[in-house]
């Protein structure tokens, strides 16, 4: 894994790079998580996944 945090555009570029290679079944599914993570973006919520970390 890279050492740089992953973040919302990041992810959306990684699975804008994957459309190339899936199958027509699993075009939905990645348009679906880019068009959320987008959202989230536009949001001003750049890491969504970090409020679920648990506090010490």
């Amino acid at each position: 894994m890279s050492e740089k945090k992953m973040d919302n555009v990041r992810a959306i570029m990684a699975l804008n790079d994957m459309k190339v290679y899936a199958n027509s079944r699993a075009l939905d599914a990645l348009n679906y998580a880019i068009a959320v993570l987008e959202k989230l973006e536009e949001s001003g919520i750049k890491q969504p996944l970090a409020s679920l970390e648990k506090e010490p």
